[in-house]
Protein backbone atom coordinates (compact mmCIF):
# COMPACT_ATOMS: atom_id res chain seq x y z
CA UNK A 1 0.00 0.00 0.00
CA UNK A 2 1.34 3.45 -0.98
CA UNK A 3 2.10 5.97 1.75
CA UNK A 4 -0.72 8.47 2.33
CA UNK A 5 0.07 12.06 1.43
CA UNK A 6 -1.67 14.45 3.82
CA UNK A 7 -1.29 18.22 3.80
CA UNK A 8 -1.82 20.30 6.93
CA UNK A 9 -2.91 23.84 6.09
CA UNK A 10 -2.22 27.22 7.65
CA UNK A 11 -0.78 30.39 6.15
CA UNK A 12 2.02 31.44 8.46
CA UNK A 13 5.67 31.60 7.26
CA UNK A 14 6.46 28.72 9.64
CA UNK A 15 4.06 25.98 10.77
CA UNK A 16 2.15 26.92 13.96
CA UNK A 17 2.44 24.68 17.01
CA UNK A 18 -0.85 22.81 16.41
CA UNK A 19 0.12 22.13 12.80
CA UNK A 20 3.45 20.65 13.91
CA UNK A 21 1.64 18.43 16.41
CA UNK A 22 -0.71 17.13 13.70
CA UNK A 23 2.15 16.50 11.27
CA UNK A 24 4.08 14.53 13.91
CA UNK A 25 0.98 12.49 14.81
CA UNK A 26 0.31 11.67 11.15
CA UNK A 27 3.95 10.66 10.62
CA UNK A 28 3.72 8.32 13.63
CA UNK A 29 0.92 6.55 11.74
CA UNK A 30 3.10 6.17 8.66
CA UNK A 31 1.65 8.99 6.58
CA UNK A 32 3.71 11.45 4.57
CA UNK A 33 2.53 14.70 6.16
CA UNK A 34 3.66 18.16 5.17
CA UNK A 35 2.85 21.83 5.67
CA UNK A 36 1.04 23.74 2.93
CA UNK A 37 0.02 27.39 2.59
CA UNK A 38 -2.95 28.56 0.48
CA UNK A 39 -0.91 31.52 -0.76
CA UNK A 40 1.60 29.10 -2.32
CA UNK A 41 -0.95 27.17 -4.38
CA UNK A 42 -2.63 27.77 -7.75
CA UNK A 43 -5.69 26.31 -9.45
CA UNK A 44 -5.71 25.29 -13.12
CA UNK A 45 -9.03 25.00 -14.92
CA UNK A 46 -9.84 24.21 -18.55
CA UNK A 47 -8.28 22.30 -21.44
CA UNK A 48 -10.17 19.15 -20.41
CA UNK A 49 -8.21 19.20 -17.17
CA UNK A 50 -8.52 20.62 -13.68
CA UNK A 51 -5.77 20.54 -11.08
CA UNK A 52 -4.04 22.29 -8.20
CA UNK A 53 -0.32 23.03 -8.31
CA UNK A 54 2.41 24.41 -6.06
CA UNK A 55 3.47 27.85 -7.29
CA UNK A 56 7.15 27.36 -6.37
CA UNK A 57 7.59 24.18 -8.46
CA UNK A 58 4.53 24.28 -10.78
CA UNK A 59 4.12 20.59 -9.95
CA UNK A 60 0.75 19.01 -9.10
CA UNK A 61 -0.31 19.16 -5.47
CA UNK A 62 -1.27 15.55 -4.88
CA UNK A 63 -2.99 14.78 -1.57
CA UNK A 64 -5.02 11.96 -0.13
CA UNK A 65 -6.48 14.47 2.34
CA UNK A 66 -5.81 17.89 3.83
CA UNK A 67 -6.33 19.12 7.39
CA UNK A 68 -7.48 22.74 7.21
CA UNK A 69 -6.33 24.73 10.24
CA UNK A 70 -6.22 28.29 8.94
CA UNK A 71 -7.08 30.15 5.73
CA UNK A 72 -4.76 33.00 6.60
CA UNK A 73 -5.51 36.71 6.54
CA UNK A 74 -7.51 37.74 3.47
CA UNK A 75 -7.76 41.53 3.26
CA UNK A 76 -10.36 41.58 0.46
CA UNK A 77 -13.51 39.64 -0.33
CA UNK A 78 -11.87 38.50 -3.56
CA UNK A 79 -8.85 37.04 -1.76
CA UNK A 80 -11.08 35.34 0.79
CA UNK A 81 -13.18 33.76 -1.97
CA UNK A 82 -10.05 32.66 -3.83
CA UNK A 83 -8.85 30.76 -0.78
CA UNK A 84 -12.26 29.28 -0.02
CA UNK A 85 -12.61 28.21 -3.66
CA UNK A 86 -9.20 26.54 -3.53
CA UNK A 87 -10.56 24.06 -0.98
CA UNK A 88 -13.87 23.75 -2.80
CA UNK A 89 -11.77 22.82 -5.83
CA UNK A 90 -9.92 20.19 -3.79
CA UNK A 91 -13.22 18.68 -2.68
CA UNK A 92 -14.42 18.61 -6.31
CA UNK A 93 -11.24 16.67 -7.14
CA UNK A 94 -12.21 14.10 -4.48
CA UNK A 95 -9.74 15.23 -1.83
CA UNK A 96 -11.24 15.09 1.69
CA UNK A 97 -10.85 18.39 3.56
CA UNK A 98 -10.93 18.22 7.37
CA UNK A 99 -13.00 20.21 8.25
CA UNK A 100 -15.02 20.51 5.01
CA UNK A 101 -14.65 24.05 3.70
CA UNK A 102 -18.35 24.99 3.88
CA UNK A 103 -18.54 23.73 7.47
CA UNK A 104 -15.29 25.48 8.34
CA UNK A 105 -16.67 28.81 7.10
CA UNK A 106 -20.01 28.30 8.86
CA UNK A 107 -18.26 27.64 12.18
CA UNK A 108 -16.08 30.74 11.77
CA UNK A 109 -19.21 32.80 11.21
CA UNK A 110 -20.59 33.32 14.72
CA UNK A 111 -23.90 34.60 13.32
CA UNK A 112 -24.79 31.59 11.17
CA UNK A 113 -23.29 28.93 13.45
CA UNK A 114 -25.23 30.23 16.46
CA UNK A 115 -28.38 30.48 14.34
CA UNK A 116 -28.11 26.82 13.28
CA UNK A 117 -27.33 25.67 16.83
CA UNK A 118 -30.32 27.58 18.20
CA UNK A 119 -32.61 26.17 15.48
CA UNK A 120 -31.51 22.69 16.60
CA UNK A 121 -32.92 23.41 20.06
CA UNK A 122 -29.61 23.94 21.85
CA UNK A 123 -29.51 26.98 24.21
CA UNK A 124 -27.40 29.99 23.14
CA UNK A 125 -27.11 33.53 24.55
CA UNK A 126 -29.56 36.21 23.39
CA UNK A 127 -27.77 37.65 20.36
CA UNK A 128 -28.44 40.48 17.91
CA UNK A 129 -26.49 41.07 14.68
CA UNK A 130 -27.02 44.42 12.97
CA UNK A 131 -25.43 47.47 11.35
CA UNK A 132 -27.37 50.30 13.04
CA UNK A 133 -25.35 51.69 15.97
CA UNK A 134 -28.37 53.57 17.41
CA UNK A 135 -30.35 50.32 17.56
CA UNK A 136 -27.31 48.53 19.03
CA UNK A 137 -27.19 51.11 21.83
CA UNK A 138 -30.87 50.60 22.62
CA UNK A 139 -30.39 46.83 22.67
CA UNK A 140 -27.43 47.15 25.04
CA UNK A 141 -29.65 49.15 27.38
CA UNK A 142 -32.11 46.23 27.58
CA UNK A 143 -29.29 44.00 28.89
CA UNK A 144 -27.82 44.80 32.30
CA UNK A 145 -24.50 43.73 30.78
CA UNK A 146 -23.65 43.01 27.14
CA UNK A 147 -20.75 41.64 25.13
CA UNK A 148 -19.76 43.00 21.72
CA UNK A 149 -17.69 40.63 19.59
CA UNK A 150 -16.16 40.46 16.13
CA UNK A 151 -18.33 38.37 13.80
CA UNK A 152 -15.23 36.35 12.94
CA UNK A 153 -12.50 35.92 15.52
CA UNK A 154 -10.96 33.73 18.19
CA UNK A 155 -8.78 33.70 21.32
CA UNK A 156 -11.03 36.28 22.99
CA UNK A 157 -9.43 39.09 20.98
CA UNK A 158 -11.61 42.12 20.33
CA UNK A 159 -14.34 40.91 22.72
CA UNK A 160 -15.62 43.72 24.97
CA UNK A 161 -17.95 43.65 27.98
CA UNK A 162 -20.28 46.64 28.08
CA UNK A 163 -22.18 47.86 31.13
CA UNK A 164 -22.70 51.44 29.97
CA UNK A 165 -24.95 52.48 27.02
CA UNK A 166 -22.53 55.28 26.12
CA UNK A 167 -19.72 52.76 25.73
CA UNK A 168 -22.00 50.54 23.62
CA UNK A 169 -22.74 53.58 21.44
CA UNK A 170 -19.06 54.41 20.96
CA UNK A 171 -18.04 50.84 20.14
CA UNK A 172 -20.99 50.28 17.80
CA UNK A 173 -20.46 53.57 15.97
CA UNK A 174 -16.75 52.79 15.53
CA UNK A 175 -17.61 49.39 14.06
CA UNK A 176 -20.00 50.92 11.52
CA UNK A 177 -17.40 53.53 10.57
CA UNK A 178 -14.93 50.79 9.65
CA UNK A 179 -17.67 48.89 7.76
CA UNK A 180 -17.99 46.06 10.29
CA UNK A 181 -21.24 44.48 11.53
CA UNK A 182 -22.22 44.70 15.18
CA UNK A 183 -22.54 41.39 17.03
CA UNK A 184 -23.98 41.98 20.48
CA UNK A 185 -24.91 39.40 23.12
CA UNK A 186 -26.42 39.44 26.55
CA UNK A 187 -23.58 38.85 29.02
CA UNK A 188 -23.86 35.45 30.70
CA UNK A 189 -22.80 35.31 34.33
CA UNK A 190 -20.50 32.34 34.87
CA UNK A 191 -18.36 31.05 37.75
CA UNK A 192 -15.02 32.41 36.41
CA UNK A 193 -14.84 29.48 34.04
CA UNK A 194 -16.35 27.88 30.98
CA UNK A 195 -16.15 24.38 29.51
CA UNK A 196 -14.28 23.44 26.34
CA UNK A 197 -15.19 20.11 24.76
CA UNK A 198 -12.94 18.88 21.97
CA UNK A 199 -14.88 16.34 19.94
CA UNK A 200 -13.41 14.37 17.03
CA UNK A 201 -15.70 12.13 15.00
CA UNK A 202 -17.61 9.98 17.47
CA UNK A 203 -15.14 10.55 20.31
CA UNK A 204 -14.73 13.17 23.03
CA UNK A 205 -10.97 13.67 22.78
CA UNK A 206 -10.79 15.82 25.91
CA UNK A 207 -13.00 18.09 28.01
CA UNK A 208 -11.82 20.69 30.47
CA UNK A 209 -12.68 23.79 32.42
CA UNK A 210 -11.00 27.02 31.39
CA UNK A 211 -10.63 28.83 34.69
CA UNK A 212 -9.79 32.53 34.87
CA UNK A 213 -7.91 33.29 38.09
CA UNK A 214 -6.71 36.81 37.28
CA UNK A 215 -8.72 39.42 39.26
CA UNK A 216 -10.91 41.56 37.01
CA UNK A 217 -10.43 39.44 33.91
CA UNK A 218 -13.76 37.91 32.86
CA UNK A 219 -12.47 36.17 29.72
CA UNK A 220 -11.90 32.42 29.99
CA UNK A 221 -9.73 31.84 26.92
CA UNK A 222 -6.40 30.12 27.60
CA UNK A 223 -4.83 32.84 25.43
CA UNK A 224 -6.23 35.40 27.88
CA UNK A 225 -4.58 33.77 30.88
CA UNK A 226 -7.15 31.14 31.90
CA UNK A 227 -5.90 27.80 33.25
CA UNK A 228 -7.00 24.41 31.90
CA UNK A 229 -8.43 21.93 34.42
CA UNK A 230 -9.41 18.50 33.06
CA UNK A 231 -12.93 17.16 33.50
CA UNK A 232 -12.76 13.49 34.44
CA UNK A 233 -16.34 12.66 33.53
CA UNK A 234 -18.35 14.82 31.13
CA UNK A 235 -22.11 14.92 31.73
CA UNK A 236 -24.35 13.01 29.35
CA UNK A 237 -26.11 16.27 28.44
CA UNK A 238 -22.86 17.91 27.32
CA UNK A 239 -21.86 14.81 25.36
CA UNK A 240 -25.20 14.83 23.55
CA UNK A 241 -24.97 18.55 22.83
CA UNK A 242 -21.40 18.17 21.52
CA UNK A 243 -22.21 15.40 19.04
CA UNK A 244 -25.41 17.15 17.98
CA UNK A 245 -23.51 20.38 17.25
CA UNK A 246 -20.95 18.47 15.21
CA UNK A 247 -23.82 16.99 13.19
CA UNK A 248 -25.72 20.27 12.80
CA UNK A 249 -22.64 22.14 11.53
CA UNK A 250 -21.45 19.12 9.47
CA UNK A 251 -18.02 19.19 11.09
CA UNK A 252 -15.58 16.30 11.54
CA UNK A 253 -14.12 17.84 14.69
CA UNK A 254 -14.51 20.99 16.76
CA UNK A 255 -13.83 22.76 20.03
CA UNK A 256 -17.15 23.72 21.60
CA UNK A 257 -17.40 26.30 24.38
CA UNK A 258 -20.18 25.89 26.94
CA UNK A 259 -21.24 28.13 29.81
CA UNK A 260 -22.84 27.02 33.07
CA UNK A 261 -25.90 29.05 34.03
CA UNK A 262 -28.65 28.73 36.64
CA UNK A 263 -30.91 27.44 33.86
CA UNK A 264 -28.44 24.88 32.51
CA UNK A 265 -25.74 24.76 29.87
CA UNK A 266 -25.47 27.30 27.07
CA UNK A 267 -23.28 27.33 23.94
CA UNK A 268 -21.05 30.35 23.41
CA UNK A 269 -19.38 29.36 20.15
CA UNK A 270 -17.79 26.61 18.07
CA UNK A 271 -14.23 26.54 16.76
CA UNK A 272 -13.53 24.46 13.65
CA UNK A 273 -9.76 24.64 14.22
CA UNK A 274 -9.43 24.52 18.01
CA UNK A 275 -6.21 24.89 19.95
CA UNK A 276 -5.30 22.46 22.77
CA UNK A 277 -1.84 23.45 23.95
CA UNK A 278 -3.03 24.40 27.45
CA UNK A 279 -4.75 21.10 28.22
CA UNK A 280 -1.97 19.05 26.61
CA UNK A 281 0.58 20.75 28.85
CA UNK A 282 -1.48 19.94 31.96
CA UNK A 283 -2.56 16.36 31.17
CA UNK A 284 -0.24 15.05 28.48
CA UNK A 285 -3.30 14.23 26.37
CA UNK A 286 -2.53 15.08 22.74
CA UNK A 287 -5.72 15.48 20.65
CA UNK A 288 -3.55 15.68 17.52
CA UNK A 289 -3.12 11.90 17.77
CA UNK A 290 -6.88 11.34 17.85
CA UNK A 291 -7.32 13.72 14.93
CA UNK A 292 -4.56 11.99 12.94
CA UNK A 293 -6.20 8.60 13.44
CA UNK A 294 -9.53 10.03 12.31
CA UNK A 295 -7.99 11.50 9.13
CA UNK A 296 -6.20 8.24 8.25
CA UNK A 297 -9.41 6.25 8.74
CA UNK A 298 -11.31 8.79 6.62
CA UNK A 299 -8.87 8.26 3.75
CA UNK A 300 -9.20 4.47 4.05
CA UNK A 301 -13.00 4.51 3.77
Amino acid sequence: MMCMKIGVVADKPTPPWSVRQIILALEELGANAFYIRPSNMASIIGGHHSSIIFTNTLKPAEFDAVVLRDLGVATTVEMFLRRVDLFRHMELEGIPVVNPIESFITARDKYMSLCLISKAGIPVPKTVVLEDFYAATKIAETYSKAVIKPLIGSLGLGVLKVENPDLAYTISKTLTQIKQPIYIQEYIEKPNRDIRVLVIGDEIAVAYYRVQTAPGNWKTNIFQGAIAQPIEKLSRELEEYSFKILDVLKLYYAGIDFGETRDGYIVFEVNAAPQWRGIQKITGINPAKTLAKFVVQLVKR
